[in-house]
């Protein structure tokens, strides 16, 4: 490709909060280099930030997502799992949108104990695992 993946550049796309940019960015290099693992890890977490940026949206406007959005949210997060399996975050997410959106409570508990076998920690893991107990 002749050109070397510049750290600064993808960092100063995901600072301005262009996540698409971010995602083609990086792509663009695992294209010739797709078992790169710092390459998929930037690119699951371009990914997982977009998905986040748009639950955390719909929370902020105090809406529901679409269920396009939902859809859109979840292969954000299940891409960003494939890219990086190690990456808690994705697995939080996941769980919040079967529990809150989808009505999906074991589907739910299980993506939280994906998070939480990770070591993932969150101000609201009580209210989710509460959330979860009650709908199940």
């Amino acid at each position: 490709m002749g050109k070397e993946f510049d750290r600064l550049k993808y960092a100063e796309l995901l600072k301005a909060e262009r996540r698409d940019d971010a995602i083609a960015y990086v792509d663009r290099f695992r294209k010739y280099d797709p078992d790169d693992p710092t390459l998929k890890r930037r690119a699951a977490l371009a990914r997982g930030g977009k998905g986040e940026d748009m639950l955390m949206s719909c929370d902020r406007a105090g809406v529901r997502p679409s269920p396009e959005q939902i859809d859109t949210m979840c292969a954000l997060f299940e891409e960003a799992i494939a890219l990086d399996p190690y990456l808690a975050d994705p697995y939080w997410d996941l769980a919040v949108i079967h529990a809150r959106f989808l009505n999906q409570p074991t589907q739910a508990a299980g993506y939280l104990a994906d998070a939480k076998r990770l070591g993932y920690k969150h101000a609201m893991m009580k209210r989710l695992e509460a959330m979860i107990k009650a709908a199940g």
